[in-house]
């Protein structure tokens, strides 16, 4: 599943224009962003013309957890980052 800080419409929106299959759930919250440590939150960034467009939104970011809750895998990226290889992500994958 996938999770972003987007509203619900517009997640299902991204959902349709990629053709995903996976649910994409909302944290409109942004409860399961700071959770797992990559929203960017730091009040400071509010006032820094170069970083409040992404202030109170996410990194890209992928986990891998497995049947028992355990995150297996970790990979963050910085927001420029559109779609880096996900060679090593599909890797974990396989072995789980």
């Amino acid at each position: 599943m996938g999770v972003s800080v987007d509203f619900n419409d517009a997640n299902i929106a991204w959902a349709e224009k990629l053709g995903l299959t996976y649910p994409l759930l909302s944290d409109m919250r942004r409860q399961v962003s700071k959770s797992y440590d990559v929203l960017y939150d730091d009040p400071e960034m509010a006032s820094d013309p170069k970083k409040v467009p992404i202030y109170l939104r996410t990194k890209r970011a992928w986990f891998v957890i497995d049947k028992e809750g355990v995150i297996q895998f970790v990979k963050i990226t910085t927001p420029r980052d559109f779609q880096p290889p996900n060679d090593d992500i599909l890797e974990v994958l396989k072995k789980s």
